[in-house]
Order: structure tokens, then sequence, then C-alpha cells
């Protein structure tokens, strides 16, 4: 059993990890959830993108969701609620007029079409791809990316991003940051719908790239704090009350790094592609069969973990430096003599 010591003495502790043994590769359960013939779907923000990805290299089945990138647990709750006939309020939403045509509220920008029925039925061909890839997948993998959402007024369908700039204004969308509370309460959603009516196993992961804007008064990296944070505390509340649910660490193997610059490439923001597959490499090790692990994969690129002091050593105190001791001043004759000797010399140099 693990021991705990320190000055005051020894516990024997069920569970014991102190932050100066931390190594490279984090301690974490390994469950066998991926087999070889096992259907994988992938829902949320950009790990999700990483690991539809990399299913390819590897020979997994499955596929992220053809929609793109959804953001939110509000948005990931609602396009998994419309999976399984959920989701009415979609329906109530009006189709967006733009310059050349009609735009999907819930769906890319760039996609324009020239009309509703158009767009109608390119929504129903996305819907039925969708369901295709959630259908029969013995494992979903759902990302979260951050708590800033924009809300219907009249509906209350939460957008996967800003409302496009042409139906902003009459629009009036309302800015909303997701709570805990709120969080939990998608995720419970979330979790019967992935458990109970697709039957497959959940995993979440927190996505650790960064808020490109926050829509607050607040410096974008205090925003990103607190978006993070409160994900993350959802997340741990949401694990502890299923012990079916899984978590992955990609978060957590990022910002705790020696170097978090190992990890990002030049905009701060996005992740190298070497540490992406170091990241999948990690999923895979904990929830794939042996047979699907990726091979040679490098991790020469990490800076080593060095501070591993078990305990600080005190510092010194500062001590300021003492001031010097004023220069005595000359005696009264010495300064007439210095001060008449100057007149002499400027007298003898103007003649």
């Amino acid at each position: 059993m693990p021991i705990l010591s320190t000055r005051l003495g020894n516990w024997e502790l069920e569970h014991v990890h102190a932050w100066s043994e931390r190594t490279l590769g984090m301690l974490a359960p390994t469950r066998r959830l991926v087999a070889p013939g096992t259907r994988v779907a992938t829902i949320g923000s950009c790990f999700a993108a990483e690991l539809a990805e990399m299913m390819d290299v590897v020979g997994i089945r499955g596929a992220m969701h053809p929609g793109g990138l959804f953001y939110s647990t509000a948005t990931i709750r609602q396009e998994l609620e419309r999976l399984t006939g959920g989701w009415p309020e979609r329906a109530a939403e009006p189709l967006w007029p733009v310059s050349g045509g009609f735009i999907d509220p819930f769906r890319d920008y760039e996609t324009i079409y020239p009309d509703e029925a158009a767009l109608l039925g390119a929504r129903a061909a996305k819907d039925a791809a969708a369901d295709e890839v959630f259908r029969g997948a013995g494992v979903v993998v759902v990302t979260l990316g951050l708590i800033e959402t924009w809300r219907s007024r009249a509906t209350g369908t939460t957008f996967r991003q800003i409302p496009h700039p042409a139906v902003f204004e009459s629009l009036a969308p309302e800015f909303h940051r997701l709570t805990v509370a709120e969080m939990l309460a998608d995720l419970e959603r979330i979790r019967t719908v992935i458990r109970e009516r697709i039957g497959a196993e959940m995993v979440v992961t927190v996505s650790p790239v960064p808020l490109h804007t926050t829509f607050t008064p607040l410096d974008v990296r205090i925003a990103n704090m607190e978006s993070k944070s409160r994900i993350r505390a959802a997340v741990s509340e949401f694990v502890d009350r299923h012990p079916d649910v899984h978590y992955f660490h990609s978060y957590e193997m990022t910002v705790t790094a020696e170097r978090q610059s190992d990890y990002f490439r030049e905009d701060g923001r996005h992740v190298h592609r070497h540490a992406v597959r170091y990241i999948v490499s990690e999923f895979l090790r904990l929830f794939a069969d042996p047979a699907l692990h990726l091979q040679d994969v490098d991790s020469s690129w990490l800076t080593p973990i060095e501070k591993t002091a078990a305990i600080v050593p005190p510092q010194a105190p500062l001590r300021p430096r003492a001031p010097k001791p004023a220069k005595p001043r000359a005696p009264l004759w010495r300064r007439v003599a210095r001060r008449a000797r100057r007149t002499v010399r400027g007298i003898l140099g103007r003649s």
C-alpha cells in the first residue's frame, strides 16, 4: 500500500501520488474499450477531429460527426438528442437569408444554398450521414472546448458559433456562458443518449486549445482559464457520478507539460502534428487493443521533467543593501583654499 511520509509521520493510504513523482507518462486506468472491430464515433471540438483522422491510420472503424465541430455541451447535447428523435426546436428556427441564398443556422456558414428547399434537402442528407456514423458505434468520444455560446431568444436553441453578420442585428442573439450546473445537466442528457439509446461506451475529453476570441470584457487569457476551469470541473463531477464514463487526459498532458511550447505551434493555440500523434497514441494505449497502438511514436521533442524536489529548501531572505556612509565634509579652511585656487586659475586663464 502506498505510503505518505512527512515530518509528522507516515500514512498508509489507498492512493498517493506526489507532484515530485510525476513523469512524462500520466497515471490513468486502462480500459480496453476499442477492439479491432469496434466502431468509434467522435463529436466535439478539435481532438474529435484529430482522433478521427488517426483512426484511419491504425485501422479503427468509425468517423467524426460529418457536421463539423461542436464546441459546447449544449450544441453536442442538441445534436445527439436529434439523433434519437429529439430537439424539435431546430425546426422552429428560421433559416438565415444571406447574400446569394440561405445558410443553415446549425452548420457551417460557408455553404450557401440557393433556396430553402435546397438547404433542407442538404440538411436531411447530412442528418442521415450523421445517423450512420453513430448507429452501431461501440464507443463515442466527446470533446468539450468552450463555455461561450450564443442562443436564440425565440427558440432557446444554442448556435454552434456566433451568428452570421448578415443576420446578427435582426436576430439579436443572447450571449451566454455555460455554468458548471448547466454543463452537468447537458452531460447527463448526452450520457442517456450514448449509453441507453446508442448502447455505446462514453469517453470524455477536454480540448487544450485556448480560446481564439472572447466575447466578454475579460482578457482572453482570463476568459480561457475560466472556460477550461468550468468545463474541467463539470467533467470531474460527472465522471465521479458515473463509473461507466471514462475520462481521457489530453488537456492535462498539454497544460501541465514542463514546457507548453513543446506542444503548441507558432500561434500558441494549435497543436503540432507530432504532438497530436503523441496524444492520440496515449489515448490508444489506454483504451484500445494493443494491436491498434501507434508504433514508433516520437517523444524526443518533450522537455524532460526536471523540477521534482520533494521539499524546497528555504531561501535566505533578501537583505537590503546597506547605504554607503556619507562622505565627511572637508573643513572650512580647505574649502576656502580650494575656492581661491579655482578663482586664480580662472583669472590666469582669461589673461
